[in-house]
């Protein structure tokens, strides 16, 4: 065999090799994006009194995420998005910041700080020389298109203000960081998850030309573990039903102007929903029978029930949320003419509602030792 064939032959083994290799990435990276798109984290059920029922329909009482957990799958650009609303505790908020190119788009002024040692995993860069915020963003993006299955948060730190800012236009910066959000409803970030996190961001480090500093991947999956745990545990739904007499309904028209009078609004999923004014859910409305309730619909429809739900971790930790959402089941139960019932279809007393206010409660100060309050920022990344 001449030293032409040989060469020849080397060189086609490394292109079949390099072929391999490049298939092998591509299927990783559709395989992520899959379980972002496709995957489930484990379904609702009823809790009441320490007894559960595997319908959310069925009745009022608290209600928790309960099952097996499964893989992450948080959209693969979930990273470009924001938290729905930003606000208080104490039922005041304001819309949160938006990342990435959302935020360029905006006004000059930097967004409020996102990450937050509770729920991310931060992994920080220094850089030798200030980089513009055109270079953050181009690394945010090829961080987020890598397929990483969570959403990922970057900040800055402005040396004038002495803190950390969603990064300004035309601002210049040398310490960067970002964060993966380590749990939310579906599920715990992996060990996968993890590494694909780090991977892209040593690769943004190298095209900033900046030092890197890596948390720990075993304390984080750790974390990442723990955070979920949590969630289980607090993840708790109440819902309180009003039904109608035996044979009778609830007409759409009447339900619509009941939420309507109420401040309720529609959502884009279904279901009515009222919110604070700083555009928090306070609680919800929705229809104890499958159809849910639309815009469209409503004229034609009827039903022989609703359901008025609170999400508590969702919700802002405060008396006056409770004490709005009973009201309003209260108003309900007296404008559709209906009984305000439990799971077994037996009338709600105030003993049964000082229950659940005493288990709120609970609820609440076991979130804030973990520095999770609810209907915070945070709560509303982790809970979702």
């Amino acid at each position: 065999m001449s030293d032409l064939q040989i060469s020849l032959l080397i060189i086609g083994v490394l292109v079949v090799v390099g072929v391999l290799a490049y298939n092998r990435w591509q299927e990783t990276k559709l395989r992520r994006r899959g379980e972002a798109d496709f995957g489930s984290r484990h379904e609702d059920v009823l809790m009441r009194a320490g007894v559960a029922a595997d319908r959310p329909e069925t009745g009022g009482g608290a209600r928790t995420q309960s099952g097996e957990l499964h893989a992450p799958v948080a959209e693969a650009l979930a990273a470009r998005h924001a938290v729905e609303h930003t606000m208080e505790a104490a039922d005041v908020g304001s819309p949160a910041p938006v990342s990435g190119a959302a935020a360029h788009a905006g006004p000059e002024h930097p967004g409020p700080r996102v990450l937050d040692d509770a729920v991310d995993c931060i992994v920080s860069l220094n850089c030798p020389s200030a980089v513009a915020d055109t270079a953050i963003l181009e690394q945010e993006e090829a961080v987020a298109f890598q397929g990483l299955a969570r959403p990922i948060h970057w900040e800055a730190f402005d040396a004038a203000l002495g803190g950390w800012e969603q990064p300004a236009a035309q601002k210049r910066y040398a310490r960067i960081r970002a964060g993966m959000q380590l749990a939310n409803r579906r599920g715990p970030a992996t060990a996968e998850d993890i590494g694909a996190f780090f991977e892209g961001m040593q690769e943004a480090a190298l095209a900033l030309g900046a030092e890197i500093d890596l948390p720990d991947p075993e304390e984080a999956l750790r974390r990442a573990q723990e955070l979920d745990r949590l969630c289980s545990e607090v993840d708790v739904q109440v819902g309180l039903n009003v039904v109608a007499t035996a044979g009778a309904t609830f007409p759409g028209t009447k339900i619509r102007a009941l939420a309507e009078s109420a401040g309720m609004q529609f959502g884009k999923n279904g279901g009515l929903h009222r919110l604070s004014e700083g555009g928090a859910e306070l609680f919800g409305l929705a229809n104890l029978e499958p159809m849910p309730f639309h815009a469209e619909t409503m004229r034609g429809l009827a039903t022989q029930g609703v359901t008025v739900l609170l999400d508590v971790p969702r919700a802002p930790a405060a008396p006056t949320t409770f004490r709005a959402y009973v009201e309003f089941a209260r108003k309900a139960e007296q404008s559709l003419g209906g009984t305000l019932v439990d799971d077994n279809r037996k009338p709600i007393n105030q003993a049964a509602l000082d229950s659940i206010a005493m288990q709120l409660e609970a609820i609440h100060k076991t979130m804030s030792a973990r520095g999770i309050v609810a209907g915070s920022p945070v709560a509303l990344r982790l809970f979702s």
